[in-house]
């Protein structure tokens, strides 16, 4: 009984015992709890700037990326000594629990340490246990501070680019903190540096400030190679204003080579209007002065190579001694297409006309023949030659042969041979006859037939009639066609020089002469006067190719298929664009003359 009573007091001492450990765990554990489970709406979260002075709590440590040192924990309350490792165990699992020591879950921007020696960035880490109002007191502290960096996460969020740690500069740092120093949120972000492209190298001059270059000026296969000096230097395909030597004048050029520029020209330079002549027309192409008599070259020959259709009533002996005389003349005979015999020689007469101005000796006119038989034909005959002369003169005056021609008459017993009398004398014929009233008489041609054309004629030739001392003439219009100049006195050597003179009047050219084709195939002139120093043209002035060297520069005048010939007016041009003295511009122009390049009638004063 006695054994029975100790018992139930040891019992009763061990659940007591056992009793007060179960409370001390409980109470320890209970206290541990509430201070874990404390919520951020109990007190504000702390918001602050990186500046570590102002703000004591703000915490740097945290590394970017996964690699980051774990918080150092807080000194956790110290238990009582009746503490079990059951408590020790709990407690460790709570602090493992901690979001400082989780990997974080979100890298916005992770920036890769390639250098041991750069400082690590920070980067944004969210922790997993903030509330809703702490990350968006977060947002909201970022959007003031910088919200480019918002606005470019918010657009790529997926959008994880790896940078180098030397690339990255920490500009504002943010703590989220509650009162347990355990939870903390940290921001930084890097900002990329633009990657700069090395600027080019500058392109070498090639054209020398104030240094010599060579100068080029083409325009219309005209092309003028001189020397000057650039105002800058300038590269490749640069327009510059340089100064040729000839002018120093400033041009605009562009570079085309190493110390060689080419003028910028325009494609139509204009003319100098003083250069530009009026158009006007001789006199001689309007009309001629008829004579008093009309002159006439006459003779006979003989007309060899018919084909059968010529006389058959020559000899044997006369056709031998002709074979005889005509190899003694050296006539070529392969123009001569039948042998000599019967049948192809032909007896004809001939006559040629001194025109109304007269001949020189050596200039050729037209003959005209007629076969005595008017059964003859004449077709393919060729004329041995014969002379030609002036009713009462003492000696020929014109030698006539060659080829006839029968196509221009349907009479083939005549024909032509144009060209073939070749004068052997001057010939004038009277412009004034030996009575009545002396005088002139000018005929217009059919173009120039007109009463206001007739009437300007009248008046020039008054004009130069008022202007000729002791000279008492007048022209008088008789028609449309005709103009009568009276003269003092029926003196033949007298008439002659003044219709001479008359001829070379130049007319201006009227709207009624405008589309005469006497106006388009007007004869260009180029007149020079050296007192003046002026430069006139009329007409359509060509010139041919050539090259011309003088001490300062070169002039070269070229013609390709696929340019017009060069015209003088076009050259003209050039040199006033250049200003070139008018001294210069007449001495390249007397060049030209010298060398025949000038395709017009050349007249220096």
């Amino acid at each position: 009984m006695r054994y029975f009573k100790f018992s139930i007091l040891a019992g009763m001492g061990l659940f007591a015992l056992a009793m007060f450990f179960l409370s001390q765990s409980i109470q320890g554990f209970l206290s541990i709890n509430q201070d874990a489970e404390q919520t951020p709406a109990e007190t504000e979260l702390e918001i602050s700037l990186s500046e570590p002075d102002e703000f004591p709590d703000l915490s740097l440590d945290f590394p970017a990326g996964p690699n980051q040192s774990p918080v150092n924990p807080a000194p956790a309350p110290k238990l009582s000594s009746i503490a079990t490792d059951q408590k020790l165990a709990q407690e460790r699992r709570l602090l493992n629990n901690l979001p400082e020591n989780r990997t974080p879950d979100i890298n916005l921007v992770t920036a890769s340490s390639r250098s041991a020696d750069s400082p690590p960035a920070l980067n944004i880490l969210l922790l997993s246990q903030t509330t809703k109002e702490q990350r968006t007191t977060l947002i909201e502290e970022l959007v003031r501070i910088d919200a480019d960096l918002v606005r470019q996460v918010a657009m790529k969020p997926a959008d994880q680019q790896d940078i180098t740690a030397n690339e990255v500069k920490t500009v504002q740092q943010i703590s989220l903190t509650n009162p347990f120093p355990k939870r903390t949120v940290s921001a930084g972000y890097a900002v990329p540096q633009t990657t700069m492209k090395p600027a080019s190298a500058p392109e070498p001059f090639l054209v020398q400030q104030e240094r010599l270059v060579h100068i080029i000026a083409a325009y219309r296969g005209i092309t003028f190679k001189t020397t000057g000096i650039p105002t800058q230097d300038a590269a490749l395909n640069q327009t510059i204003p340089v100064i040729p030597f000839i002018t120093n004048t400033m041009l605009p050029a562009t570079v085309i080579s190493k110390n060689l520029v080419q003028l910028d020209l325009h494609s139509q330079l204009p003319v100098p209007r003083e250069t530009q002549a009026q158009p006007v027309l001789k006199l001689a192409q309007l009309g001629e002065f008829q004579p008093a008599e009309i002159i006439k070259l006459t003779g006979s020959g003989l007309v060899v190579g018919l084909n059968g259709t010529g006389e058959r009533n020559y000899s044997p002996e006369a056709i031998q001694a002709l074979k005889s005389s005509m190899a003694a003349m050296n006539i070529n005979v392969k123009q001569i297409k039948t042998p000599l015999r019967t049948g192809n020689l032909a007896n004809v007469s001939l006559i040629a006309y001194i025109p109304n101005q007269g001949v020189k000796k050596g200039q050729r006119i037209e003959c005209y023949l007629t076969a005595a038989n008017p059964d003859v034909k004449l077709t393919g005959g060729y004329l041995l030659p014969t002379t030609i002369q002036q009713t009462g003169a003492p000696a020929a005056n014109a030698i006539v042969m060659g080829m006839l021609q029968t196509n221009q008459t349907q009479n083939k017993s005549q024909a032509i041979i144009e060209q073939g009398a070749e004068l052997l004398s001057d010939i004038t014929p009277r412009l004034v006859s030996g009575t009545g009233i002396p005088h002139l008489k000018f005929f217009l041609n059919d173009s120039a037939s007109l009463p206001a054309t007739g009437q300007l004629i009248a008046q020039t030739i008054n004009q130069f009639l008022k202007a000729q001392q002791n000279l008492n003439a007048k022209a008088m219009l008789q028609s449309t066609s005709m103009i009568m100049i009276s003269l003092p006195h029926p003196n033949q050597k007298l008439a002659q020089q003044l219709a001479a003179h008359l001829l070379k009047l130049s007319i201006p050219i009227q709207p009624s002469l405008a589309q005469s084709s006497l106006v388009k195939n007007q004869t260009p002139e180029l007149m020079i006067d050296q007192a003046t120093a002026t430069i006139q043209t009329r007409g359509n002035v060509l010139l041919q190719p050539t090259q011309l060297e003088f001490n300062d520069l070169i002039l070269e005048i070229s013609s390709s298929g696929t340019s017009a010939t060069p015209r003088l007016n076009d050259l003209l041009a050039l040199m006033h664009h250049l200003k070139f003295p008018k001294p210069r511009q007449i001495e390249f122009l007397r060049g030209l003359q010298q060398q025949g390049k000038i395709k017009a009638a050349y007249h220096e004063q």
